[in-house]
């Protein structure tokens, strides 16, 4: 299989047609080649730390979440055009999914966290729209401390996570959008108490101070290796086949996993 038709695949996993996205997301494959793919990998981001290692590991095609195209001033270009010279002179393709991978029912950053929070076995529905779709769950049913929250997300992302504990201390209805989501009055509409997510900006803060809402902050990379993580193991059920042996590396901003094909 080669780069283009593993992006095929990649795009009927995650349903991406069905996403409107943000113009520098650019959704699908941004850096190809015409070999065989026979090692995949992931990262959060096309960053040149992280094509650098992908070379490196040799991996074929990299699953990323933010890709090559955010950014439009000139020095946005100019580091952008640096990182695609050295995924094509390493001989890396560069697959990249930002809301289709958020929202992703199985596969997703959301759901990702939810479960690896462990609020899976409780009631939820979609909730955060992005781009007119959701792309995060609310959760309810269950009476959480909001301390065992705040611990429970370090515990995830391997860091102290970030409490603004605006809110009731016994928290009763959840928002769980990953990355960067501040939309406090999609918040309050849903009605609830806490939002989890990865980062917010100060007006934010502020504004949940007013409101009478807890944001419990996990960083917005550490909340999003969820999805590029289980896309590639999606495609490893697809046809490439091999054991998987991802990496965490949680004290360096890039994060890369692989899977080679024996």
């Amino acid at each position: 299989m080669k780069a283009k038709e593993l992006a095929k695949e990649c795009d009927k996993i995650l349903k991406t047609k069905k996403f409107r996205d943000y113009p520098g997301a650019k959704n699908g494959l941004q850096v190809s080649h015409g070999r065989q793919i026979k090692k995949i990998g992931w990262a959060v981001d096309a960053d040149l730390e992280s094509i650098r290692k992908a070379g490196k590991e040799k991996l074929d095609f990299l699953v990323v979440h933010h890709g090559l195209f955010w950014g439009s001033s000139a020095l946005d270009r100019k580091i952008r055009a640096k990182r695609v010279r050295e995924a094509k002179r390493l001989g890396v393709a560069i697959y990249s999914s930002h809301l289709p991978l958020d929202a992703h029912p199985e596969l997703g950053n959301s759901i990702g966290l939810l479960g690896a929070l462990g609020l899976a076995k409780y009631k939820r529905r979609p909730f955060g729209k992005a781009m007119g779709r959701e792309i995060g769950w609310k959760v309810e049913g269950g009476r959480w401390k909001l301390r065992d929250l705040w611990n429970r997300m370090s515990r995830v992302t391997g860091k102290k996570a970030v409490v603004l504990g605006c809110g009731p201390k016994i928290c009763r209805k959840i928002g769980i959008v990953t990355g960067g989501f501040g939309d406090l009055d999609q918040v309050k509409s849903a009605g609830l108490d806490t939002l989890i997510t990865g980062e917010a900006d100060y007006p934010t803060e502020v504004k949940a101070r007013e409101l009478g809402i807890n944001i419990i902050l996990g960083g917005h990379r550490e909340t999003e290796v969820f999805g590029v993580k289980n896309a590639v193991k999606a495609m490893h059920g697809r046809g490439i086949h091999a054991s998987m042996s991802t990496r965490h590396e949680r004290t360096s901003p890039p994060m890369l996993g692989g899977s080679g094909r024996q």
